[in-house]
């Protein structure tokens, strides 16, 4: 996908994350925040950063000071109660389904599910609130595209977008041993097609590239652009699962490729169109957001700050001194996703 659109990747989604696994819930005594008719409990908000801050010793550098991770949290609640809120009012919803592809996207991103929810708990939450925020993101989204459904778009403008940013949509997964002359490459070509499964041991033997050696030779996936033209053309013009040898100005490479994934420009198109609107859609998306907390009602305890309306966030107040909350070990949210 176009790295610099507003398609959101696995960590910036998890910047994101918080108190939306908390969404939707009523209070315990004392409220923190107030959405409407929605409750975000003191105790609640403890146990979250109780949880965050526990067993994490670079907490304070990932997370900062624990009462910027409150107001924090606390942006984030309201900022769930508000979209679900505007999308609802749209009839606007997400099926689980949809929740479970986005999931493997971002978990691709990351490296992995297991590699996902370690990115999740550096972020201050646990990896079974990833739903509920993802539920919040995709609902965003659509909220989003909704509200530009009727602006036109050329498909050639879509087109030449899509060419321009090719290298997201095409891509292979390749391994490679790089030797400095032929001889060797040949050697190291005949022992690797007679048995495949020795490409990663024969890369740590031989292979100059240190980089990539370590791990078997492995260059994951990339587009044309990310390497040089012989290596490039080569890779993407042999079949999955083939092992060739390529002459490039870095020497002899014996190559494994893997596998190759393509997003075709008609799967491509409505992140594109995305990301061509993306100025208008952010700007039309802020005032709807803006009108519903509005006309909903925001209010936050003042002693962890006050609601900005203009940015959307809590932040400190002026005339006070907020103090952390003292957290409770053994009030632990066990609520629902997505609340």
């Amino acid at each position: 996908m176009i790295r610099n659109s507003r398609r959101l990747t696995a960590a910036a989604v998890l910047a994101l994350a918080g108190g939306l696994a908390l969404s939707g819930c009523t209070t315990s005594p004392g409220a923190a925040a107030v959405v409407g008719n929605t409750s975000f409990s003191v105790d609640q908000l403890a146990s979250m950063v109780h949880r965050a801050y526990t067993g994490n010793p670079q907490a304070a550098q990932t997370l900062g000071s624990k009462l910027d991770f409150e107001r924090s949290q606390l942006s984030r609640m309201v900022g769930s109660a508000v979209v679900r809120t505007a999308a609802q009012e749209r009839g606007i919803t997400v099926t689980n389904g949809e929740i479970d592809q986005q999931l493997k996207v971002y978990a691709q991103q990351a490296g992995g599910m297991k590699a996902l929810e370690q990115q999740a708990e550096r972020s201050g939450f646990a990896p079974g609130d990833l739903r509920g925020l993802v539920e919040d993101v995709l609902l965003q989204q659509k909220l989003g595209d909704k509200l530009v459904a009727d602006v036109k778009v050329p498909d050639s403008t879509l087109r030449q977008l899509y060419e321009q940013h090719i290298d997201d949509y095409d891509q292979v997964r390749s391994a490679h041993i790089l030797v400095k002359d032929k001889a060797t490459a040949d050697k190291i070509l005949a022992e690797a097609r007679k048995d495949p499964a020795s490409f990663g041991a024969l890369a740590k033997q031989y292979s100059t590239d240190q980089g990539s050696a370590a791990n078997g030779g492995e260059l994951g996936y990339a587009g044309r652009g990310q390497f040089v033209p012989a290596f490039a053309d080569a890779i993407f013009a042999a079949k999955p699962g083939s092992i060739i040898e390529v002459h490039s100005q870095f020497g002899w490479h014996v190559v494994k490729v893997i596998a190759r994934r393509t997003t075709t420009f008609a799967q491509a198109k409505p992140d594109l169109r995305r990301a061509y609107l993306q100025d208008q859609q952010s700007t039309l998306e802020a005032k709807v957001l803006s009108a519903t907390a509005k006309r909903l009602g925001v209010h936050i305890n003042p002693r962890f700050g006050r609601y900005d309306p203009n940015t959307n966030q809590v932040v400190a107040r002026v005339d006070t001194l907020s103090k952390p909350l003292q957290s409770k070990p053994t009030a632990q949210p066990t609520l629902p996703l997505g609340g």
